[in-house]
């Protein structure tokens, strides 16, 4: 594609030893070997791409996009902001604006994910084919490949729409980190539909204040981003975009467009009731928990006002044990206690699950958790305090430490908490093979944080790691029992 095919639409401040040069791919990795490339200088926390434009053009760029001109003899388009025009350039160069699939994107600090893969699972057996990027793998029909970030950045992102497009997607569903929002990743899509589930504590290492994290969740739901949108009235922080929101909005809740009734929860799962329309009706799923139960209100919600039968949405969420990889995954165990792993990282990701478990008929609660370095430390003791107050039992550990000492992290989290019911152990395979080993019958061990994570990040090295195979590995050397296969 010629250059000026890509930018002649496009706003830019100037122009710089301009040549209508071949694009045959786009870049932000100067150490990258491309071909015809444009390289895009993006300012980051840590670095200053433009400071790696010139190793760029040695790897074959042929056209930088740049906040400042540089003094390098190659084309250059200075704009404002990088990462806007490259949103942009990324939609011209792989022809994602002309797409007819619908678009839905979820943000909310927690539940993105499984309202993703509910979506999904509708659609899918109402015979769509259908795209998800998210947190836990991006899906191209049938097809899994693994996770990257919630939300890629734009080069990744518009060649997965455009691969889904061509392979005959009719819905790209998409998990929206408040990172994306605020990185401009998805500049220039337009969601048919977006969601809100909950605005709690988390990111304010990015964000600095909570004012800040929560001004980016409404951005999105903008003429400039979205044509619709559905919210819930009963999640924290989210009553007042109502009042400010500038697209149509769908809301859930006790006192919603779509007003929730009659939640009970079972061992099975959980079943609740809604009236729609001054008609009610009746709903059923495997997955537990009240904030389970919205997330599936969010998911109706989304489907109905895209205009998917509401009877169709109630019998497939009936009919198919929906499993979320790392969310609310009770194993089958050969034994007489319970264990339960869950992605479960923020102070109100922790509550929801701990008093969803205390619904059920278990006896004792033991739970195992960390905290993820170079994140958010004002997060950490709350999470420590809820963790004791709503488990019979706290063994704080290790999740990914990545730059910091994870002993300085648990002495965060464990700050000015006197709780009796508390131990720290390091290490996180001694930590649950700890756990485990103290679980008598009908205990449920709980451990959270991690979820599906396949690693655990130090020093910039993701090891191998999982908490499945934590689990596994005790069972098979021990007297206690074994997963079931």
């Amino acid at each position: 594609m010629k250059l000026y095919d890509i930018i002649s639409n496009m706003k830019f401040i100037g122009i710089k030893y301009y040549k209508d040069v071949d694009i045959d791919s786009l870049t932000t990795n100067s150490k990258q070997k491309v071909s015809s490339a444009i390289y895009f200088a993006i300012k980051g926390m840590r670095y200053d791409g433009h400071d790696f434009a010139a190793e760029s053009v040695s790897n074959g760029a042929v056209c930088l996009v740049v906040e400042r001109f540089l003094d390098i003899p190659v084309t250059q388009i200075c704009v404002e902001n990088v990462r806007t025009a490259m949103s942009y350039i990324c939609q011209v160069f792989y022809s994602t604006y002309k797409t007819k699939m619908k678009f839905i994107g979820i943000t909310g600090t927690n539940g993105k994910t499984t309202t993703s893969y509910l979506l999904r699972e509708v659609l899918t057996n109402l015979g769509h084919r259908v795209g998800l990027i998210g947190t836990e793998g991006i899906y191209i029909g049938n097809l899994l490949l693994p996770p990257m970030l919630t939300t890629p950045d734009p080069i990744v992102l518009h060649k997965l729409i455009r691969e889904m497009d061509d392979n005959g997607c009719e819905y790209c569903i998409m998990e929206i980190s408040a990172h994306a929002i605020a990185l401009n990743k998805i500049d220039y899509i337009m969601f048919d539909m977006v969601a809100l589930t909950n605005i709690t504590k988390d990111h304010l290492d990015f964000f600095i204040t909570m004012e800040n994290y929560i001004k980016c969740k409404y951005s999105l739901f903008s003429p400039r981003h979205a044509k619709a949108g559905v919210l819930n009235m009963d999640g924290a922080n989210c009553k007042e975009l109502v009042k400010n929101s500038l697209i149509p909005l769908s809301t859930i809740g006790h006192d919603a467009d779509f007003r929730l009734m009659n939640i009970t929860h079972t061992i099975r799962g959980s079943e609740f009731k809604f009236e729609y329309q001054q008609k009610t009706y009746a709903c059923s799923t495997n997955l537990m928990g009240d904030y389970n139960v919205y997330n599936c209100l969010t998911a109706i919600a989304c489907l109905v006002k895209l205009g998917i039968d509401i009877i169709d949405i109630l019998s497939i969420l009936k009919s198919y044990q929906i499993f979320i990889p790392g969310r609310f995954n009770m194993l089958k165990l050969d034994a007489d206690f319970n264990v339960l792993i869950d992605y479960a990282h923020t102070p109100d990701g922790i509550k929801n699950v701990l008093n969803a478990l205390k619904q059920l008929p278990v006896k004792n609660i033991i739970t195992v958790f960390g905290c993820g370095g170079n994140r958010d430390k004002t997060k950490r003791a709350e999470m420590g305090q809820i963790a004791c107050k709503n488990s019979d039992y706290v063994i704080v550990t290790s999740d990914n430490p990545r730059d910091e000492n994870p002993d300085f992290i648990i002495d965060d989290i464990t700050k000015d908490n006197e709780a009796k019911n508390m131990v720290r152990i390091t290490d996180r395979r001694s930590a649950i093979e700890y756990a485990l080993t103290i679980a008598k019958p009908n205990d449920v061990v709980a451990i959270l944080g991690k979820g599906a994570e396949s690693y655990q990040e130090v020093k910039g090295v993701k090891y191998p790691f999982s908490d499945y195979d934590c689990v596994d590995n005790y069972f098979k050397y021990s007297l206690k029992g074994k997963i079931k296969l």
